[in-house]
């Protein structure tokens, strides 16, 4: 339906308002609440219900607390019980509302006040307090004591109610919230205009409209006939207002999946039939005018303003706890950052062993310090002791050790210890050697460590969207699939949401899953209402998993086989696809071939697509299987040749990741292009992976070679050659030439690849 013109300025006039309060200063809003707190307990000290009770002004007090809200509630209740009972009448509820604020304001600082059953109890016990003084004063009768009784009940479990429903995150701050609602109408419910009009029901027929659009029938009807009974009790009028409003909510509900017009027609049609059938007179006139005027404010809003006021929706509340992870994991990648700097960070040393120098002062501190030569050798004469030192450093430093003819004659004559001296020079010479392999071998791990943070900063900024684009979280979508299951499949929750590749993802949920896939044509419906081809891997799993059809489908072919014929091969060759619609195909070659290298194949083709089915970037994924591998090799040899094919089914975007790898060819436009690295094998050398970027389409077609099977010659040829549908006989074909040209001296793999545009959608593809 086309909003009027008086819908845009009413929705702008609320967001100005909104934007307004927003932008108070803290004084400003504990203010506004202040006489929001004042005006609400008001309206609820007018409220009287049967049997002369008014309890729902002090138990709004006691959940308004003690400073500043509660004395702001309780002037409102005290002056709305005087003004709306009289001054006879209303004084029994404001002496028990000044008792009740009494008692939390003396007893604020008490630590049993701290408890959540003080203020309910407080409430339920001053309001009993106050009605056991004026039942000694109008009688003992069974009414007059189940009333009071009635009275300390409601006071209690008024305050528990209503101060869930003033609070954001309370549990059961709905029910308070609707409790809330449904008192504040009754305590309107006497407020007319032209002595017709209910206030009270207007708003209560306003929520009515509201329930059955949002939840249905049901939920029209309960939310009719819930309001209907107090509004009933409140303007003594038994039967009748449950009667029309519960019977406009249901028939109001049954029209919600149609639009907010059928809502409020139905709603209108039966609040007039149960009027007609059970009211009379002014009262007859008065529900007919008030559902009237609810329906045309029902229909004022835009449909943002109801989506805002539905709560069926649990993935959308769970933005704010995955934003605090989201944080929560770049903070950690930050720090795993500033780690691996201060790693790489170099301590400043007092001397340096790359000086061999050193080795003389140290030797000279421990024999010539008690040497009555020793102000000659090292003070007078120490240019030419420095020299004598630096003619025998290059022949020590060769052979390792000192011996006495390295040094110049002058200087053996006159050194009066010259054995200890060459001693002491050879063992310091051996220290230094020591500490300089120990130095390399730090610097090594040094590197291995600050490489490893890196590799766990990129992993943890891959998985919270920081070096892309994030998940985002599809409401309006949500919502719409929503109110289509509640008719369709009654019991059945819906999750939408579009993952960092922007393809679509709808989970579905609940007690009516089982139903909907028994329902013949359910995967189109659902298309249908979204508006996108969605396609379900598992129809049979706990929770269902619906994805968007991807544009491009892929074919993949291997022809493998081992040296010599005999098993284990050292090539490992998978493929598969991600949740992201990503397709990757993955050839590991071990070094050699039997189990070793089987098992170091194996285990990093495993791993590797562990890490992508998480969600990691490939380069990072090869980045932290290389420092794996370096890791390991310290112990024994480790390296691989790795190739990694990445291919974005839903854009065509490619990417081939090689570390050592043979060279690839790839087919597109009617052009073959051969795609190889220079990078050494994982596993030998600190560097990442050769990444060549390519655009494929629907028709192009790839080949993946191990080193085994790259002796075959014209592959490229062939591939350009080769029939769509012939590329399975193509790498049978390649493996067969190259084992004629090598023989089966190596294990040799051939991985093929073909795309094509997405046909029929086959029974429970993914």
């Amino acid at each position: 339906m086309k909003h009027i013109p008086i819908t845009e300025h009413l929705g702008s006039a609320a967001r100005r308002a909104a934007k307004k309060i927003g932008n108070l200063d803290e004084p400003g809003k504990k203010a506004l609440r202040g006489v929001l707190c004042l005006g609400l307990g008001f309206l609820l000290g007018r409220l009287e219900l049967p049997g002369g009770i008014s309890p729902l002004g002090g138990a709004f007090t006691a959940a308004c607390g003690a400073l500043p809200w509660g004395a702001a509630a309780a002037a409102g209740v005290m002056l709305g019980a005087v003004s709306g009972l009289g001054l006879t009448a209303g004084l029994r509820p404001a002496a028990s509302v000044l008792l009740i604020y009494s008692a939390l304001f003396l007893l604020r600082d008490w630590k049993l006040s701290q408890r959540r059953f003080f203020s309910p109890l407080a409430a339920a016990l001053m309001t009993g307090l106050i009605g056991a003084v004026y039942l000694r004063w109008s009688g003992r009768s069974a009414a007059d004591w189940a009333a009071w009784l009635c009275e300390m009940v409601l006071a209690g479990f008024g305050c528990v109610l209503y101060r869930a429903g003033l609070g954001r995150k309370e549990k059961g701050s709905a029910l308070g919230r609707a409790v809330l609602a449904a008192t504040l109408c009754m305590a309107m419910a006497p407020l007319k205009l032209a002595g017709v009009i209910s206030l009270g029901r207007c708003v209560g027929a306003f929520l009515v409209l509201t329930a059955a659009h949002l939840g249905g029938a049901a939920s029209g009807a309960l939310t009719g006939l819930v309001l209907g009974l107090g509004l009933d009790a409140a303007g003594g009028t038994p039967g009748v207002c449950a009667m029309a409003l519960g019977c406009a909510g249901a028939l109001g509900g049954f029209g919600a999946a149609k639009g907010r017009f059928l809502t409020a027609l139905g709603c209108v049609l039966g609040n007039a039939a149960a009027v007609f059938w059970a009211a009379a007179g002014v009262l007859r006139s008065g529900l007919l005018y008030e559902f009237f005027i609810a329906s045309v404010l029902f229909m004022l809003p835009t449909q943002r303003f109801f989506e805002n006021l539905r709560r069926e929706e649990a993935p959308a509340s769970g933005g704010g706890l995955l934003s605090y992870f989201r944080g929560r994991a770049a903070l950690t990648a930050a720090a795993f950052e500033e780690l691996g700097a201060l790693v790489r960070r170099e301590p400043e040393e007092k001397r340096s062993d790359e000086d061999g120098m050193i080795v003389f002062d140290v030797a000279a501190e421990a024999v010539c310090r008690r040497c009555r030569e020793r102000e000659r050798c090292w003070g007078r004469e120490y240019e030419s002791t420095r020299g004598a030192m630096q003619e025998a450093w290059g022949k020590m430093r060769d052979r390792g050790s000192a011996e006495a003819e390295d040094f110049p004659l002058w200087f053996r004559d006159r050194c009066l210890d010259l054995r200890g001296f060459t001693a002491s020079v050879s063992s310091e010479l051996k220290d230094l050697r020591r500490r300089r392999q120990t130095r390399k071998r730090l610097e090594a791990d040094r590197d291995l460590l600050d490489r490893q943070y890196g590799d766990f900063a990129a992993v943890l900024r891959d998985l919270t969207g920081a070096s892309g684009v994030p998940a985002r979280e599809e409401t309006k979508l949500t919502h719409r699939l929503g109110d289509f299951l509640r008719d369709y499949a009654p019991g059945t929750l819906c999750c939408a949401f579009r993952d960092s590749n922007g393809r679509l993802h709808v989970e579905l949920s609940g007690v009516g899953r089982r139903a909907l896939t028994r329902k013949p044509g359910w995967l189109e419906e659902l298309s249908r209402v979204s508006e996108t081809v969605l396609s379900c891997p598992d129809p049979d799993g706990e929770r269902l998993q619906l994805y968007e059809r991807e544009p491009l489908e892929a074919e993949v072919g291997v022809a493998a086989c081992c040296r010599g014929g005999k098993a284990p091969s050292g090539d490992v060759a998978r493929s598969f696809k991600s949740a992201e619609g990503v397709l990757y195909l993955i050839v590991a070659d071990g070094m050699g071939s039997g189990k070793e290298a089987s098992e170091d194949s194996t285990a990093a083709a495993a791993l590797a697509e562990k890490l992508l089915r998480a969600g990691i970037g490939p380069e990072t994924v090869l980045r932290t299987l290389n420092t794996a591998l370096l890791l390991r090799s310290e112990k024994r040899m480790c390296s691989l040749s790795l190739d990694l094919m990445s291919v974005n089914l839903f854009t065509g975007e490619t990417c081939v990741y090689k570390y050592g790898a043979a060279p690839s060819y790839v087919r597109s436009g009617g052009q073959v292009r051969a795609v190889q690295g220079r990078t050494p094998a994982a596993g030998t050398d600190d560097v990442g992976p050769d990444c060549i970027r390519l655009q494929l389409e629907s028709g192009s077609a790839a080949v993946i070679l191990s080193d085994g099977a790259a002796r075959a010659e014209n592959v490229g040829e062939r591939l350009r050659a080769c029939a769509p549908g012939s590329l399975r006989e193509l790498a049978g074909n390649i493996l067969t030439d190259a084992a004629a040209r090598g023989g089966w001296e190596d294990d040799m793999t051939v991985l093929t690849l073909s795309l094509e545009k997405a046909g029929a959608l086959p029974s429970g593809s993914p």
